[in-house]
């Protein structure tokens, strides 16, 4: 009895099945791209080498705090790499392998303006 309703089975899946040539690929796409980095920033880095933390901001303004270890908050996404200025992240799902690398702005010892509160701007030298 198990045997027909397998046969029946079986023969009503490769009815159903269409043939395809084996020479062409699949008609649907199963490399889906990651989402998108766009609007993510690199704020800020500390630490040294081995024990590196990152800073980013999203683009609705949250920020998020990742180590080496961490998982990313980015699905599809994770951190390959790891410097004092730059992060590299890798999303590895796909047809081809995509690699986004974030760095921070500016030179090493770069530093902002910085104004008292009662300070006007119109007293501030241009170009500090």
């Amino acid at each position: 009895m198990r045997a027909k309703w397998l046969l029946l089975w079986l023969t009503a899946a490769t009815l159903y099945a269409a043939p395809r040539d084996p020479f062409q690929p699949p008609s649907e796409s199963r490399c889906e791209p990651p989402a998108a980095l766009t609007g993510w920033r690199l704020q800020g880095m500390l630490g040294r080498a081995p024990r590196l933390r990152a800073w980013l901001t999203s683009p609705q303004g949250g920020v998020v705090k990742i180590a080496a270890a961490d998982r990313l908050p980015l699905p599809g996404w994770r951190l390959s790499a790891m410097t004092p200025r730059s992060l590299t992240l890798t999303a590895g799902c796909g047809c081809a392998p995509q690699f986004v690398t974030l760095s921070l702005k500016g030179s090493a010892y770069v530093q902002d303006d910085t104004f008292t509160a009662d300070e006007s701007l119109a007293h501030a030298r241009p170009g500090h």
